[in-house]
């Protein structure tokens, strides 16, 4: 926002020209005081501009305790986490593999492809994404109210939710609200805040510090997001404004069809859905490498969407955080994040402008637009498993 100042004129008079030479320099004196007093408070008024301008909020200079830079619209969020994050550190350059990497590659590519992304599934049945909202302190607090297991680190804490603000409209129906103080809130199951009770009920939910490293823990206090490793929501997201421009600096999250075991950096949850009895099945935390150079992936002949997430398959790799019922597929940015608030959803503007062909699909009732990349490189060739790669740092969690 802009704010314009008002200039003060200042009005001065003459003296006559049958005053006196005492009178002159009396009255040349008084002249000169009030001139002094109208500068200072000029001065002090220009300073009271510029303070009152300054607190304005401005989208293009967030709050210090904000981790983003929009509120309760469509953030450009700048990048969650810490840099010693692993979705924040990129693949080693001679990075080893688990002894049966081309057995679990084989098992996954003989599933199938990887999914594609359907934009215009925002608030309906087909809607897996994590939304994401970003609360001011001026938005209405609503109580924490678990209906299923109770993580008593967040249950009845107020928290401030964005007006408008819903949870994704398929079955897990997830929700994140961020805070303004940095405290990530994840929930699953989550029902819309009552107004009426105040209160944000969900299945459970869990927490995690935006500056943290994006990771859950397994014992008490239960913190990260509610997917099966325990990862944050956020982690791993395909954001649109990262594939506009070019670049994805940041591991991804990936769903596969079925696992085995637990490996760092995967929180030791006692969770079993979606375990498999199959050695060749990946863990949970297992780090996938896209094993191409970026020369390679510069000349292939796939639009530019997809080399931007071949690099940063390439260049980070993908975490295993969750099950489906795909072969395997990525998490990307959530259209509720802006359908939410009334606006149109930008994945299916930017699948227009990329002649992405719509289909009408009557089991969701909305035209769904698929960013699909199954065939973008020979995965069977390409995939390894890397052995997990344990660079520890202090957790950067804070407590109220």
């Amino acid at each position: 926002m802009s704010r314009e100042r008002a200039s003060k004129n200042e009005d001065s008079a003459a003296p006559g020209a049958e005053t006196t030479y005492r009178q002159r320099a009396e009255l040349a004196s008084a002249v000169r005081r009030v001139s002094a007093v109208v500068l200072i408070a000029t001065g002090a008024l220009l300073i009271m501009s510029s303070t009152a301008a300054s607190a304005l909020p401005k989208i293009t200079q967030p709050a210090r305790s904000s981790p983003c830079p929009s509120a309760s619209g469509p953030a450009a969020c700048k990048r969650p986490f810490s840099r010693s994050s692993p979705f924040n550190t990129r693949v080693p350059a001679h990075p080893k593999l688990v002894s049966n990497s081309a057995q679990i590659v084989h098992r996954i590519v003989r599933q199938g492809p990887p999914a594609a992304y359907y934009a215009g599934s925002a608030g309906t049945p087909n809607d897996w994404s994590h939304p994401v909202y970003f609360a001011t302190a001026s938005d209405p607090r609503y109580r924490i109210d678990q209906t299923g297991w109770v993580n008593r680190d967040i249950e009845g804490q107020p928290i401030h939710v964005p007006p408008r603000a819903k949870p994704a409209g398929g079955p897990d129906h997830t929700f994140t609200v961020v805070e303004p103080n940095g405290w990530e809130y994840n929930f699953y199951r989550a029902r819309a805040p009552t107004r009426s009770t105040r209160t944000l009920s969900a299945r459970f939910g869990k927490r995690e510090w935006w500056a943290g490293d994006g990771l859950g823990t397994s014992r008490p206090p239960y913190r990260g997001g509610i997917t099966a490793a325990g990862f944050s929501n956020e982690a791993g997201v395909i954001r649109l404004r990262e594939l506009k421009a070019g670049a994805i600096n940041h591991a991804l999250f990936m769903e596969v069809n079925g696992w085995q075991g637990r490996v760092w950096p995967a929180a030791k949850l006692r969770g079993t859905t979606g375990r498999v009895a199959s050695a060749s099945a990946p863990a949970l935390g297992q780090h996938f490498w896209l094993h191409m150079s970026g020369a390679h992936i510069r000349g292939l002949a796939v639009p530019r969407w997809q080399k931007v997430i071949l690099h940063a398959m390439a260049k980070y790799g993908m975490y295993v955080g969750d099950y489906g019922s795909a072969p395997w597929a990525l998490q990307f940015e959530s259209g509720d994040n802006y359908t939410s608030f009334g606006y149109p959803d930008p994945w299916v503007t930017y699948a227009r402008s990329l002649s992405i062909p719509g289909f009408f699909s009557t089991t969701v009732g909305s035209t769904l637009y698929p960013f699909n990349f199954g065939k973008a490189v020979n995965w069977g060739r390409r995939l390894k498993v890397l052995k997990p790669h344990h660079h520890r740092r202090p957790h950067h969690h804070r407590r109220r």
